[in-house]
């Protein structure tokens, strides 16, 4: 089985769990991407790393303050999105090819963003399943967003792109949609409705390490109290208005504050932290969720993913992509809160935050849903991909 992942966290740590499955089970696996995974996988068990190692880790570019500054401008995040969908995907289809001959995969899993990789493998002869990291597969019709809009001013340059490889090609939002296998790594509980074509299999889960975990300080919190995560994800995390606006809204109140800040420790971009507060560049996430009452988040489809497989509320402040459709899902699901980042206010904050921790009714949702991500996402998708490889996958529905 061979993996062709988007070298970015949020991207790579859905797949962790069904290739250390497939591992468990027999398979050779490999990964494929831009740039060096080597370190990651390595920490979790799965060494096999082909291609990128000369071109290093990803750029930083692609995260940080000029980064988070730039989302914000619909017009280079358009010419952003069009160089990674549809400009980049060309000049990688050849090399990938050259992959492929030489690992001879039964399976291609893919992030449904590698366009150059669905190309590859519609020429090479190799079935090929779209592991979606995000929502775009179960998006409902009707849904509108500034990403949505520009992927249909970029449909004509995309379409162009697969015809001239010969592919003709599904899609969803972003994502590609393949004609053997789409998985989700959700649920219809909280989705809302089945989708045909589309395997809803519950969450991607490591088993075991998954090779990006961080030491934490766990004295620095009490048990007693409700704890309160914080994260912006490792792209757009430079957030330093967002951090202080919650640091202002839970100062004095009763919960404990973890968060993870990346490059903002240590300087003096959140202020001074309340005594309730303890800031991590990296928090080990799944641990924390484990322990946390409520998250704060930009809406990136991980962490919304880990958040409902530990039945964790969450006040959503979207920033770009996505991340509004994820809030949209959340919102519908009566899981959590939506907040305008550039209007909200620390009163507004705490309002929602307590809602979060206290309200019945959230608390009952998200346990709900929690139940139906109670499944081992990871494995029933490394079964699919199995079935898929022994030619025994049912066609999608």
């Amino acid at each position: 089985m061979l993996f062709c992942v988007v070298p970015e966290r949020g991207h790579v740590n859905p797949m962790i769990g069904p290739a250390q499955a497939l591992r468990d089970a027999g398979c050779e696996v490999a990964f494929e991407a831009r740039h060096d995974l080597t370190e990651q996988l390595s920490r979790a068990g799965l060494g096999t790393f082909l291609g990128g190692r000369d071109r290093g880790p990803a750029p930083e570019g692609n995260r940080g303050a000029l980064f988070a500054e730039r989302v914000r401008d619909p017009v280079w995040l358009r010419t952003w999105i069009r160089g990674l969908l549809v400009d980049a995907p060309e000049a990688e289809v050849e090399p990938l090819r050259a992959v492929l001959r030489a690992f001879r995969p039964s399976v291609v899993a893919l992030d449904p963003l590698r366009y150059a990789a669905v190309l590859a493998a519609e020429r090479e002869g190799v079935p090929w399943a779209a592991l979606s990291n995000s929502l775009n597969p179960v998006l409902p019709e009707g849904l509108d967003s500034e990403l949505l809009a520009t992927v249909r001013a970029l449909a004509p340059a995309r379409d162009a792109l697969f015809a001239r490889h010969g592919a003709r090609g599904a899609f969803r939002g972003c994502d590609a949609l393949s004609p053997w296998l789409t998985v989700a790594f959700t649920t219809p509980t909280f989705v809302g409705r089945e989708v045909p074509g589309v395997r809803q299999v519950g969450p991607s889960l490591p088993r075991g390490p998954r090779g990006d975990e961080a030491p934490f300080p766990w004295e620095s919190l009490r048990p007693e109290r409700p704890l309160v995560y914080v994260s912006f994800g490792s792209q757009v995390y430079h957030q330093p208005g967002l951090f202080r606006l919650v640091l202002e809204a839970v100062r004095g109140r009763p919960v404990d504050l973890a968060l993870s800040v990346s490059e903002l420790l240590g300087t003096d971009a959140l202020g001074p932290l309340p005594p309730n507060a303890v800031a991590v560049r990296y928090t080990p996430q799944l641990q924390v969720l484990a322990r946390a009452s409520a998250l704060v988040t930009h809406g990136g489809a991980n962490a919304v993913m880990e958040a409902l497989s530990f039945g964790v509320p969450m006040l959503v402040s979207p920033l770009c992509n996505d991340q509004h459709h994820n809030a949209f899902f959340v919102e519908r699901a009566g899981v959590g809160v939506t907040l305008d980042p550039g209007l909200a206010t620390p009163e507004a904050v705490w309002g929602a935050l307590s809602t979060l921790l206290w309200d019945p009714g959230v608390r009952a949702r998200a346990a709900r849903v929690r139940e139906s991500y109670r499944v081992d996402g990871a494995a029933e998708c490394a079964r699919l991909l199995t079935a898929l490889a022994g030619g025994t996958l049912p066609a999608p529905g």
